[in-house]
């Protein structure tokens, strides 16, 4: 029988995988250059100059930083390897492909923004945008820093301690140039809200610019960087240094004129976009480190047998709370490759400033990011004394998750605030009668997720009608609550549609739904969806299930797609000991 017309059958690496392999390859070799390696004898300051040698060295392997700021594939891909093999660099890539060069590249006319992007293109110059400051944290539509119209450019101005920028990495003297969050106060004195403006913020010595002040900040024992606060005291920049995304134009007098109503509703979402674009590249990176986390234990859980009686020593995956709790960890990170990929997907065609686009990515971030964290967590802690080194990766890890979860204040913010939006574009949808569910029925278990997210829209209601802050706070648990259970649904159906495809990802499936629906047994319970031998049962399918994962363990991780001599990690190797004395002998990391 011929094959014409039929699509190829994706494979479980591809559909894992977001982007070019040959890419992703080219990044594996670049990262783990031993040039880089992070030695014994290093300094923290030595550490951050040390990251941003390996920064210059990406880039001049790579290309053009601009080209790899707006394609999101790559730009994904490069957070999600640097997280895995060069930790150090997720602070610098995030400001210099993402904010700086992505901002530049997208949000106003080539030519103003050629001077700067040519100096970011080749690593010249390091990228970094100023948008938090002490009094408004992650809030920044209420900063207080000004960008006051003064004749024929602006004047950047800290009004007052609160409104510090803290805390970019800006601490090692390099080149810089920035772009900068402001409240643009035009020729009349009035306050036309947050714009966005570029500026030099160190010159090609390294010194600060005229009206600049950087102060380091103490040390970071979860990540390396230079986290400094910035304070401007009249910083002029010239008028081609605004960013307007074409929204509005500002005549010779400083009069501020959008083109239309709709520009200035979109001015906020204009201004954070690649906001927008960085929250789910770093959601994006620590899903990485949690596939890396789990690629590596899972394989050392393979191999390292465990003493229990003088006749008796099994593998450490066959211990059950190592083995269910991985397998768990394995599943639901899984889910959230997926449904994170088709988010990307989404983002890379999409508008940025839409408000839907902007608060699924919010709703990624939330679901992604903890869950993440918490498997790093679970690794480290399953590979007990092994996962305290950094050789083995996952200690690492840690630091990484803790660092981008917060590095706009806990990501909760986003999840309800998302949460909150998702109620109210859901609202009207009525939940479903009560009704006792099958949770050995695929299909039942997708009207059971339907169930929750729908009745949880319907119980937050109430709290939409009175706009007052009790209200608002009093909404909090409910939508995040929504947010994630929006999230699992979505990422359910995600695995459901490719189950029929690929044995291992039904498997994921299952054990993703299942655990779902016995984390939540007592909601369900008090909802009348499930019964108390319902509930019975789904434990039992669970374990059934787990064990079923546990026959797709081989082919899951092969399609990670890791490199074991690249990882390094001496828990991978057959010979432990011998893995350890190559390691502690290799003169390039001493």
């Amino acid at each position: 029988m011929g094959t014409h017309g039929r699509a190829e059958r994706t494979s479980l690496a591809e559909l894992l995988r977001h982007g070019s392999l040959d890419f992703h390859q080219q990044l594996q070799k670049i990262l783990s250059n031993p040039d880089y390696f992070v030695t014994e004898k290093q300094s923290q300051e030595q550490r951050r100059q040390n990251a941003y040698d390996q920064l210059r060295h990406l880039v001049q392997e790579i290309g053009s930083t601009r080209d790899i700021a707006i394609d999101l594939p790559a730009l994904f891909a490069v957070f999600d390897w640097s997280a895995v093999l060069a930790t150090d660099l997720i602070p610098l890539i995030s400001g210099h492909y993402n904010l700086a060069s992505g901002s530049l590249a997208t949000l106003t006319d080539s030519g103003s923004a050629a001077p700067y992007l040519a100096d970011l293109d080749d690593a010249s110059a390091i990228g970094v945008m100023l948008l938090t400051e002490f009094g408004c944290g992650s809030n920044i539509q209420f900063m207080q820093t000004t960008a006051t119209w003064d004749g024929d450019g602006f004047v950047i101005t800290t009004p007052n301690p609160q409104a510090r920028k803290f805390m970019p990495s800006v601490g090692i003297p390099v080149s810089r140039v920035c772009v900068v969050g402001a409240r643009f106060i035009d020729s009349a004195g009035i306050d036309q809200g947050v714009h966005l403006f570029t500026a030099r913020l160190r010159d090609t010595s390294g010194e600060p610019a005229p009206g600049v002040t950087i102060t380091q900040l103490d040390h970071q024992p979860l990540v390396i960087m230079d986290n400094s606060v910035i304070r401007f005291d009249n910083l002029r920049v010239e008028r081609s240094a605004w960013l307007s995304n074409d929204l509005a134009t500002i005549d010779e007098r400083g009069a501020l004129t959008w083109r239309d109503e709709n520009s200035r509703k979109r001015a906020f979402a204009s201004a954070i976009s690649q906001l927008t674009v960085g929250r789910l590249a770093l959601a994006s990176c620590l899903n990485a480190t949690a596939r890396a986390s789990l690629y590596i234990t899972l394989r050392y859980a393979a191999k390292r047998t465990v003493p229990l009686t003088p006749f008796d020593s099994p593998r450490m995956i066959e211990i059950p709370h190592v083995r269910d709790t991985l397998l768990t960890d394995l599943a639901g990170t899984v889910a959230r490759t997926i449904y994170g990929n088709a988010i990307k997907t989404s983002l890379a065609g999409g508008d940025l400033t839409d408000r839907y686009t902007v608060v699924s990515v919010m709703l990624a971030k939330h679901f992604i990011q903890p869950h993440a964290l918490q498997t790093v967590t679970n690794s480290r802690l399953k590979m007990a004394a092994q996962g305290m080194f950094s050789a083995n990766r996952v200690a690492d890890y840690i630091g990484v998750c803790h660092a981008a979860i917060t590095g706009e204040g806990d990501c909760h913010v986003l999840g309800s605030v998302a949460g909150r939006v998702l109620a109210k574009h859901l609202a009207g949808k009525p939940a479903p009668e009560a009704g006792i569910h099958d949770p050995a029925d695929p299909g039942d278990r997708l009207s059971l997720f339907n169930a929750r997210t729908l009745t949880i829209v319907e119980e937050a209601q109430p709290y939409l009608e009175t706009p007052g802050l009790e209200a608002r706070l009093a909404i909090i648990p409910d939508a995040l609550a929504l947010a994630e259970a929006y999230c699992a649904e979505q990422a359910l159906q995600l695995l459901h549609q490719q189950a029929t495809e690929h044995a291992e990802i039904a498997a994921v499936r299952d054990v993703f739904a299942l655990s779902y629906l016995d984390q939540h047994a007592t909601w369900y319970l008090m909802h009348q969806l499930l019964d108390i031998d319902a509930i019975e049962s789904i434990q039992q399918q669970l374990r059934r299930a787990i064990d079923t994962l546990a026959e797709h363990l081989p082919q899951l991780l092969d399609s990670f797609g890791f490199d074991d001599a690249i990882l390094g990690a001496p828990v991978l190797s057959e010979d432990l000991p011998a893995a350890w004395e190559s390691r502690c002998h290799d003169p390039r990391r001493h």
